[in-house]
């Protein structure tokens, strides 16, 4: 036997002795039987890539995007996509969203059949609001995975921010039936329907949401916004308290909770809660504002016209024209 023949075989025997270690879950093991397998034959790739994945798993994105780098190099098949799919997500995990965007748009062009290669891509280009492009992705993602609940989901997001509400809806309402326990889609799906001014829909996709997750709060508040603009203020109020029932730092609760009782024209209510929201997050606008609504309605006006300054130093431009109207 060649000296290099030897060489390859001890690099083919640890390399198979790092995979059985790496299926008993022993990665650290692996790691020292890739190892060995490269030392014998550092021109083979395969330890590199899987190397690699033992580095993602543990944590070690240098490391891995390191081996990842290093199997692209040696490895001579154009059309391998789990290199660049695994260097996108040690990418993405150590905070380079722009190399991992780049490494999943190369999966996928690899691999047109790697769904998740371009629901990521789409997921980050959402995120850089590109939506034209993010669209794109998710197209992609679901050619080639027709039932990608998530992506029809995500796609309605896209959509929705373009303002194609039709859209948004049709994508949505793919997503619930692909995945009927999806929660998110119906939250967006009834978002969309009360943008669209279907209430009625809008609290019916709200009912499936709270049915699949009672316990999410935000949705309580969401649907109590929309029993709020139905004038149903005892419904609204019963979804307010709700959802600071569990839980009671949600700003949105307390925010929605302070103006419903300003309607009612319980002042001290409005106020406890406006002051709550203050006291949990201190940059929170719209609590200045409304709580400046609400001491207006009191005719504390110098007070109002404080409150709406701060609301207007922390972004809330529209209480602007409180300040225009009432203050100067």
């Amino acid at each position: 036997m060649s000296a290099l023949c030897a060489q390859n075989q001890a690099s083919i025997q640890a390399y198979n002795q790092g995979i059985g270690l790496y299926n008993n879950k022993n990665l650290s093991g692996a790691i020292a039987s890739f190892d060995k397998s490269i030392k014998a034959d550092s021109n083979f790739s395969k330890p590199y890539f899987n190397r690699a994945i033992c580095h993602l798993k543990m944590n070690n994105y240098a490391l891995a995007i390191e081996d990842f780098t290093k199997a692209e190099h040696l490895d001579t098949n154009q059309k391998n996509d789990k290199v660049f799919y695994g260097r996108a997500q040690a990418k993405f995990f150590s905070g380079n969203k722009e190399g991992a965007l780049s490494d999943y748009i190369l999966a996928g062009n690899r691999n047109p059949n790697n769904a998740d290669a371009f629901y990521f891509a789409g997921g980050l280009l959402y995120a850089k609001e590109k939506y034209p492009e993010a669209i794109e992705q998710f197209n992609r993602a679901i050619k080639a995975r027709s039932d990608f609940a998530e992506a029809y989901n995500d796609r309605g997001s896209c959509k929705r921010q373009l303002k194609d509400y039709p859209g948004a809806i049709a994508d949505y309402r793919e997503a619930t039936r692909l995945q009927p326990n999806l929660v998110e889609a119906y939250n967006n799906l009834a978002g969309t329907l009360a943008i669209s001014a279907k209430l009625q829909d809008a609290l019916t996709e709200y009912n499936y949401a709270i049915n699949i997750a009672p316990s999410k709060s935000a949705t309580y508040v969401k649907r109590g916004r929309v029993k709020f603009d139905m004038d149903d203020l005892n419904g609204a109020m019963e979804d307010f308290n709700k959802a600071l029932e569990l839980n009671p730092t949600d700003l949105y609760a307390l925010n929605n909770r302070g103006c419903l009782k300003n309607k009612l024209h319980d002042y001290i209510g409005a106020l406890a809660d406006f002051d709550k929201a203050i006291s949990i997050d201190p940059e929170y606008g719209y609590a200045y504002m409304n709580r400046g609504i609400v001491k207006e309605n009191m005719r504390d006006l110098k007070g109002a016209c404080r409150d709406w300054n701060v609301a207007t130093q922390h972004g809330v431009s529209v209480a602007s024209l409180f300040i225009d109207a009432e203050c100067n």
